[in-house]
This record gives structure tokens, sequence and C-alpha cells, in this order.
């Protein structure tokens, strides 16, 4: 990996988006590399837009400003499409995954890409199917694992979410999550 492999997070306040990526952190520090993840949100209330930032790297991370030229991108919230913020920094090496039950094609066109890879997720779907409401964290880390195997491989994720969720969920909500994440990565769609 290059000094830093960025990651960095668009949602909306209350959909998980800084829980899922301190918890991807969590789970990538799991496999010996050193990680950073942070949020930037203005108003804190429900349905504000959220950022939140993740870095990893095979070295001690001296950096903690927010990512400016992300390798890639969560979008959690697909109203968020059409935001300009959502492609600052981009470069055609970026790599998107984003929550919708949208083509991929059609995604990718609404966000204004040409050469970069989108992964789509239906997160929204999985997690309403298995909490019966939309917190789309745990799926989209998996879905992350399926467009990053070099950071982290499902098993890995698998076993490090299990580990950390343990400290602070019920044993059926820790089970829910691993489902999830696994459905996340399964029912990933690119373009």
């Amino acid at each position: 990996m290059s000094e830093y492999f960025e990651v960095r997070w668009h949602g909306r306040g209350g959909q998980g988006t800084v829980t899922g990526a301190k918890s991807l952190a969590e789970a990538v520090q799991g496999t010996g590399k050193f990680v950073s993840a942070f949020p930037d949100y203005g108003p804190e209330r429900r349905g504000a837009p959220v950022r939140a930032f993740d870095r990893f790297a095979d070295k001690r991370i001296r950096v903690h400003i927010p990512v400016r030229e992300p390798n890639v991108i969560m979008i959690v919230d697909p109203t968020l499409i059409g935001t300009k913020a959502l492609v600052e920094g981009v470069s055609d090496e970026t790599v998107f995954v984003v929550n919708t039950e949208k083509d991929a094609g059609e995604t990718k066109q609404a966000l204004g890409l040409t050469g970069q890879t989108l992964y789509t997720v239906p997160a929204n779907s999985i997690s309403y199917r298995l909490f019966k409401r939309e917190i789309p964290n745990s799926a989209m880390m998996g879905a992350f694992a399926r467009a990053c195997p070099q950071i982290i491989s499902l098993e890995a994720l698998v076993r490090e979410s299990e580990r950390a969720f343990a400290h602070l969920l019920a044993k059926d909500l820790v089970a829910k999550n691993l489902d999830a994440i696994r459905c996340g990565y399964e029912e990933v769609k690119s373009a």
C-alpha cells in the first residue's frame, strides 16, 4: 500500500455512518495495520449530512486532517448524489461504494463518473430485512471488503467485527450484524 489508504464516508446523521467508519477501522486494525478514524459534521442532528474518514497504513499514522484525495468513497445515503462534495478530490483510481438499489451504470452516470470503478449494494434493504429498520453501516462494511480485498478480506472482516461487536451488542445483534456484513459482500454489483 502507498503511504496511506484513505476512505471518505458520506451519509446523514442517524444512519450509522460514523459508527461504520469506526467499526471498519477497528476491524482493519485487527489485521495488524495502523488505522485512524474520525467524523466531521456540522449540526449534530438526525438527517444532517455527515462525513467520516478512515486511514489505513503499514506504519504509524501521524496526519489527522480530513481525507482530501480518497482511495474509496463510501456513499451511505444515495440522496446525497448530486452534491459536489461527493466527488471532491477524486481521481480515475478512486473507487465508489454506493448504498442503492439502482443500476450501477445509472448510479455512475448520476455521479458524473467516467473512469472510476463503482460498486452498488442494497444496504438499506439488507438492514431492513435483518433489523426491520435502515441501519446500512454493516452491509456497507461488507461491500467495502468486496471492493477492497487488498485491505481486508471478508473472513478477516467478519472475525474482527465479531470480536469488536461482542463488547458493544447483545449476542443476537452481533449475529445479525455479521449477517449484514456477509449480505453486503454478496449482494454487491459493479460498473
